[in-house]
């Protein structure tokens, strides 16, 4: 089989997957519930509201597109608008259809060398979006708890486990993300001795490998810190952006209450819908499918009452997950088939960009060499057979 057949396989299976586990995950939570009386419900749903959610989870993805345009534009490098539009919609799309939204941000790269924009460049510009929305669900989950914390300390009871392990995920990488990108020598050497407490413990068995990919990553994250310490105002407008992104997704459950007639406050809402990402988000699964249902169902019981909990769970998943996968779908095709396949490999670095570009990695390898941010093969290699013979 070609290498484009076991993709489409690998991705055909994991659509599959999706809807094979939220078949199960529905039919656990409605088996005891009447199909009519939600087909009803669903029927008798203000049609207003619902056009409103799905217009907020349209501009929820592009606005994606304009932190893109903005991030390549403080890189210097020059790209339409239009395909800063279909390199978001590429990466929701994947992200929604692979474990843990893994293959998002890969394919993204890919489309973006389709465009002429570097490896290095396309690299910072995901490294910098990933950590901004991992900083924004967290400061988000943080400002809510204590807006409405009786609220959240009981929803969260009911998830407990998946919310610890939530936190526990995006909390650490977001924590470590922004030590990378701030203090990149501290950040190796947190890897440095995790890689050596692995190899003393026998559970790294090619250390290697795993030194040659810790130290292009520490590169990557040196030279992210030279372009942050550059351009702060950059980085400041686009948590701004993110926090608004962010917020209009949330948005969409509030817009699927009053759709429903449900008596609310949009906070309450938003507060139960952050900690429902906080438990499911970083989940293995594709589009956290059957988890995010499961956790809908228990926390926004509080919310949407016994009646109107499956029409709202079936709305709320409709919008914010089939409709953006399905739109995903459709506007990565005509992507791919209008704009990534026309001029293929046309340059989009600016002579300034270039010169930025050659400045900042300039400067990183200084850094690189003054504050011994890469890792040492034989420094670590050293260390642990010392630790043996002790």
């Amino acid at each position: 089989m070609s290498k484009t057949g076991k993709k489409v396989l690998k991705y055909g299976l994991n659509v599959a997957l999706v809807v094979l586990i939220t078949w199960f995950a529905l039919h656990m939570i409605f088996k005891d519930n009447e199909p009519e009386k939600i087909l009803e419900q669903i029927k008798m749903a203000d049609a207003r509201w619902l056009i409103l959610a799905a217009v907020l989870m349209f501009l929820f993805a592009t606005f994606e597109s304009f932190i893109l345009k903005y991030l390549f534009s403080g890189l210097k490098q020059k790209i339409s608008y239009v395909k800063c539009f279909f390199l978001a919609w590429v990466e929701f799309f994947y992200s929604q259809i692979t474990p843990g939204a893994s293959g998002g941000q890969p394919v993204q790269i890919y489309y973006m060398g389709k465009c002429g924009i570097n490896g290095f460049v396309s690299t910072m510009v995901c490294m910098l979006v990933t950590l901004t929305y991992k900083f924004m669900l967290v400061i988000l989950c943080i400002v809510f708890i204590i807006l409405r914390p009786e609220l959240t300390i009981v929803a969260i009871e009911d998830v407990i486990v998946l919310f610890i392990i939530g936190v526990f995920l995006q909390a650490g990488f977001a924590t470590f993300l922004l030590i990378a990108v701030t203090k990149p020598a501290f950040a190796s050497w947190i890897i440095n001795t995790l890689i050596k407490w692995g190899i003393g413990l026998h559970i790294i068995r090619h250390p290697e490998k795993l030194i040659a990919k810790a130290n292009e990553s520490l590169k990557q994250y040196d030279q992210a810190s030279v372009f942050i310490r550059q351009n702060k105002r950059v980085l400041l407008n686009v948590f701004l952006i993110t926090a608004v992104q962010r917020m209009m997704y949330y948005m969409i459950t509030y817009c699927v209450t009053q759709a429903l007639g449900i008596d609310c406050n949009w906070i309450d809402v938003v507060a139960i819908q952050l900690m429902l990402s906080m438990a499911v988000d970083a989940l293995p699964l594709p589009g956290a499918a059957g988890a995010n249902e499961i956790v809908f169902n228990r926390l926004q019981k509080q919310i949407f009452g016994p009646e109107k909990l499956a029409p709202g769970l079936l709305l709320n998943r409709g919008i914010t997950y089939y409709l953006l996968a399905l739109t995903g779908g459709v506007l990565s095709l005509i992507g791919h088939i209008w704009v990534f396949r026309r001029k293929v490999g046309e340059t989009t670095n600016t002579p300034e960009g270039e010169a930025m570009m050659n400045e900042m990695i300039k400067e990183a390898e200084q850094d690189e060499a003054a504050e011994h941010v890469l890792i040492d093969a034989e420094e670590v290699a050293e260390a642990v057979e010392k630790a043996d013979g002790e």
